[in-house]
């Protein structure tokens, strides 16, 4: 690791596998580079077959994407067509908290609708601010206000499930958190695929984190407690460098008495999911994603 610390202000592009083409901007050293280098275990060609799937990809005839906004916060709210949904998830999407759904945008409309298509939900992802022009807790917060719109459209709690993937994933855990801390109604269930549950690193800061403390559970939900909490599952590859965020969450929550189903997908990396349908291990982590978010809806995941 060098020692002399070289100051830049630039696009650090990181390929993290399936979420490949995951752009984090970032003012740094080469110590911050070379961590975010080791996160890239995807390799090149899962960045080309992502890219192929999204320029190939168009909204299907029966789905229809409309663009909401609440207390300036856009949302992207995808159903099927002529369709009125009795349940939601909440999609926040991944990108180190440095991406918006304008960077990343196609990657998360082609997961709203095969979330919905697996579920019959409505899908709402919202499009957060991001750092650093944004650091904590202004991801937090849109988080919450979108799943405060969830319910003021109607939508119970028992009919929502929030969902993420990376960084979106650390932030669903996040925002459970938050909710069971101020009284707030708890989601039906959580889906976590990647999670980024800890950004307390000894010689790095991540710009979400800002001018705060890295180990605050809303931060870093790795530190938090999980009594409380509703079912979650939670995925993770194998060959992933942060397939200990997950499973430290998970035993937590296990130990909380919380319904936790973690699996651990060998020699995948991180959000190997995304590669649905080409890769035959996205496919396999989308079908237990869909019979979890039955049972979630069913209430017999309550009951395992």
């Amino acid at each position: 690791m060098r020692k002399k610390r070289v100051k830049r202000a630039a696009l650090a592009l990181v390929a993290i596998a399936a979420a490949a083409c995951v752009i984090w901007l970032m003012t740094g050293s080469m110590k911050d580079r070379s961590f975010l280098t080791r996160l890239a275990v995807g390799g090149s060609e899962n960045v080309k077959l992502l890219k192929r799937l999204n320029e190939s990809w168009e909204m299907p005839e029966d789905y229809t994407l409309e663009l909401v906004e609440t207390d300036g916060l856009k949302m992207e709210w995808v159903r099927k067509k002529d369709d009125e949904p009795d349940k939601a998830i909440l999609q926040l999407h991944g990108g180190a908290y440095t991406r918006s759904l304008k960077d990343n945008g196609q990657t998360y409309r082609r997961a709203a609708v095969q979330y919905a298509e697996i579920s019959g939900a409505g899908v709402l992802t919202a499009d957060y601010r991001v750092a650093p022009e944004h650091p904590y807790p202004a991801a937090l917060e849109d988080a919450v206000k979108a799943y405060e719109y969830l319910l003021e459209q109607g939508f119970p709690p028992e009919r929502i499930v929030i969902a993420g993937d990376s960084a979106g994933g650390g932030l669903a855990l996040a925002a459970a958190l938050y909710l069971r801390d101020h009284g707030m109604p708890m989601p039906a269930g959580i889906v976590t695929m990647s999670a980024w549950t800890n950004l307390s690193y000894r010689r790095w800061t991540p710009p979400y984190v800002g001018s705060e403390r890295a180990d605050n559970p809303y931060i870093s939900p790795a530190f938090g407690a999980y009594h409380g909490f509703p079912p979650m599952l939670m995925q993770a590859g194998g060959a992933e460098k942060l397939l200990g965020d997950t499973e430290t969450v998970a035993q937590k929550a296990r130990q909380a008495g919380v319904d936790v189903r973690q699996t651990t997908y060998p020699g995948m990396f991180h959000v190997f999911q995304l590669l649905f349908p080409e890769l035959q291990e996205a496919n396999d982590a989308w079908d237990e994603v869909k019979n979890f978010i039955e049972d979630v809806f069913t209430g017999t995941a309550r009951e395992r």
